[in-house]
Parts: C-alpha cells; structure tokens; sequence
C-alpha cells in the first residue's frame, strides 16, 4: 500500500490488555505511532485492565527482556500525534485509578465513545 492510500483513513487501536501480560502491551503502540507517521489519523482506547499502563510510573516497570521500558513506546505514539482515550468506568471500577494519576496527553471518557471512535474508524485493531 502507498503513502496516497492511507491519507485521511482513520484507525482505531482497542487496548484490553495491561501490565499482567507485559509482552503484549508493546505491538499496539508501535503500530500507532507507525500508523501516525504514515499520516492515519490514529487513535488507541483503552479498558478493562489497558488503563493501569496508563497510571503515572506504571509503564516505566513495564519492561522486556531486551528493549527498553514500555514508556518509550507510549512516549513515541503521543509524540507521534496519537490520541489516547481511556474509558472512565474501567479506569475507576476495575483498575481503581484516579483520573488525575495518568499521566498527560490521555482523555478520560465515557464508554460510549469506543462506538462513535469505532463507527468513524476505517479499521479497527484489538489487543
């Protein structure tokens, strides 16, 4: 696919999964910020346990066993142009998460918007 077939496309990135698989949180921000930097309209939201990777100092215990620590891909897909939304009830409920600890660059919203981001989306992509 060339540059010219993903201009104004929009891709979703649903995040479910958190700290308790490590090994999975890495690919859905390395293809956010690759998806942004080919100039998709990028946006990743995350529920059930994905907002804890967003809790100030979570994603910096969050480590490979080669590589660096997972808050150098949330840093690549934010400077990238990525948006992140975090669903309020899993942030409260589940992950028991103050919306005041993420860390910047997240809005927190309601449950409803995963479907309008979805409905808008050209592709959607679940982890």
């Amino acid at each position: 696919m060339c540059l010219a077939d993903v201009e104004g496309k929009k891709l979703l990135i649903v995040m479910t999964t958190g700290p308790e698989d490590p090994e999975k949180t890495y690919a859905p921000f390395y293809t956010a910020a690759l998806s942004a930097a080919m100039e998709v309209d990028t946006s990743m939201y995350f529920l059930m346990h994905a907002p804890k990777l967003l809790k100030n100092g979570s994603a910096e215990q969050v480590k490979l066993k080669k590589g660096g620590t997972l808050k150098q891909f949330i840093n690549m897909a934010l400077e990238g142009g990525v948006k992140f939304y975090a669903c309020e009830e899993s942030l409260r409920s589940l992950c028991e998460i103050d919306p005041a600890d993420v860390i910047e660059g997240v809005k927190i919203v309601g449950s409803s918007t995963l479907a309008d981001l979805a409905l808008e989306a050209d592709s959607v992509l679940s982890f």
